[in-house]
């Protein structure tokens, strides 16, 4: 099981809270059943006893600096689990929103900043909601990375935190490890896309389906799924990610795209790769793979019309390649996000 940890700072939004440990306690536990589920399978197999599953509470935990109950903005106090100095090692760590100024708040939560530039270096995913990102801004994690932050306080953030790349109209965004979400709606689609990340797609798409019904995305996964592949200094790569991005509907020859950009196939490719981490192949199947999600969720396409839209005119070799990416057939993942 994966360890997830929620950082409750002083005037926390209990909601915010709420909503975050919930999600994450459910997906834990679901994957909790599908390993002890696994491990009985294997059992039976060889007459074995099977083991069993672990509970959410030893891994979805509640943090706040001292470990003291925390102060609400409503007036009621928030316990929690454990203090700063109480972690160790963590897979996953969320920040939640609070009311009233960032500045104010930051001055409460020193300790705090060096505990976030240590989780990130270790390579755990941090994950800031509405206005969670100022603790990572603060820290100096999103400098010179792409963020997003509750709309209230886009000025404020914008005067204090002048490096950041700070794009408000963007529901959601990945730097690499540092995701942002920009209010309570897109923060549901960001934990589902944190618990995919965690436990599979097959735990994500449960969650979704049973418990946030009615959600509707107002942004492109496209536009979110790739930046934390961008943040490299080969500006021939990011040239061809962003063509790729708006051609990926096309017949997209990669010889092509090697000469427009003047170099050889042979050393684009290798370029691609030491800069993105995947091959130009394998970003343009990631880019269409995204886009017909997106539109099977969001469409009542046929899948036949979904492929041709993302650049397939095969459905089959379409489907085997949805099917080997997402693990169930594309109708499948229609009809289990319905």
């Amino acid at each position: 099981m994966k360890d997830i940890l929620i950082y409750v700072p002083d005037q926390v939004i209990p909601m915010s809270t709420a909503l975050i440990k919930d999600l994450c306690w459910i997906a834990t536990h679901y994957a909790a059943i599908h390993a002890a589920s696994s491990t009985a399978n294997n059992a039976d197999n060889n007459n074995k006893q099977p083991a069993l599953a672990e509970s959410p509470g030893d891994h979805v935990k509640l943090v706040s600096r001292d470990g003291k109950p925390v102060n609400t903005f409503s007036g009621n106090q928030f316990a929690v689990d454990l203090s700063l100095a109480d972690v160790h090692s963590v897979d996953a760590i969320f920040l939640c929103a609070f009311w009233g100024e960032a500045k104010s708040e930051l001055k409460h939560n020193p300790e705090l900043m060096a505990w976030l530039r240590d989780a990130h270096a270790q390579g755990t995913a941090i994950i800031g909601v509405s206005n969670g990102p100022c603790f990572m801004a603060e820290a100096g994690l999103l400098d010179g990375k792409v963020a997003t932050v509750y709309p209230v306080s886009v000025d404020s953030f914008r005067q204090h935190y002048p490096k950041v790349n700070l794009s408000p109209e963007r529901a959601i965004t990945d730097a690499g490890n540092l995701y942002c979400a920009n209010g309570i709606a897109s923060g549901c689609d960001l934990i589902v896309a944190v618990i995919e990340k965690l436990y599979g797609s097959e735990v994500a798409r449960k969650i979704s389906r049973e418990f946030l019904l009615g959600f509707e995305r107002s942004y492109s996964l496209i536009n979110i799924a790739f930046d934390g592949q961008k943040y490299h200094q080969d500006k021939k790569v990011l040239e061809a990610q962003q063509w790729l991005e708006c051609h990926y509907s096309e017949e997209v020859k990669l010889e092509s795209v090697a000469e427009q950009l003047g170099m050889s196939p042979r050393n684009f490719s290798r370029r691609f790769k030491a800069a993105a981490g995947s091959s130009p192949r394998e970003y343009l199947l990631m880019v269409r793979i995204e886009a017909a999600k997106e539109l099977l969720q969001t469409t009542r396409l046929s899948v036949a019309e979904v492929a041709y839209r993302v650049g397939y005119s095969d459905l089959s070799y379409f489907s085997r390649i949805f099917q080997r990416s997402e693990g169930c057939m594309p109708h499948v993942f229609r009809e289990e996000i319905k």
